[in-house]
């Protein structure tokens, strides 16, 4: 599956702008702030709804919306306490070298961990595609 090149690539320009005008911080604040706007905005439109806090809807809903976006994404365990979310494609290739791993991936996981399963869960990564063949989020209930 290949990336949707001007979606994405519109991301990495804005940022690496913001980043240059304004500061890193300023950019992950509006990065954070375009992904929350837009994956709500993409989870409220599906049909059916999100079940919040449903673990296996997690996967119809975000892997519809990163496929829907050129993302190859797995989720190979799934269970009612925990979530093993794979991302296989990279989806900002661009911005590595500009921002730290972990700060950039805040900007869309805190949301779609905090929006679709709630308070209760969590999530960290356990290995990123600048490093490795592909991002691994585990994401648990606390």
């Amino acid at each position: 599956m290949e990336r949707n090149n001007a979606f994405f690539g519109a991301h990495e320009t804005w940022f690496l702008t913001i980043k240059e005008v304004f500061g890193e911080d300023a950019a992950l604040k509006a990065m954070t702030t375009v992904m929350e706007r837009n994956l709500k905005i993409a989870y409220d439109g599906m049909d059916p709804k999100p079940k919040k806090g449903d673990p296996y809807d997690f996967d119809r809903v975000v892997g519809g919306r990163d496929n829907s976006v050129g993302l190859d994404v797995k989720f190979p365990v799934i269970s009612e306490s925990r979530i093993v979310y794979q991302f296989w494609t990279d989806p900002f290739p661009g911005l590595k070298n500009h921002v730290p791993a972990e700060k950039l991936d805040a900007t869309y996981m805190k949301f779609k961990v905090s929006y679709l399963l709630g308070p209760e869960w969590t999530y960290r990564t356990t290995m990123h595609i600048w490093k490795s063949a592909f991002t691994e989020h585990v994401i648990e209930k606390k």
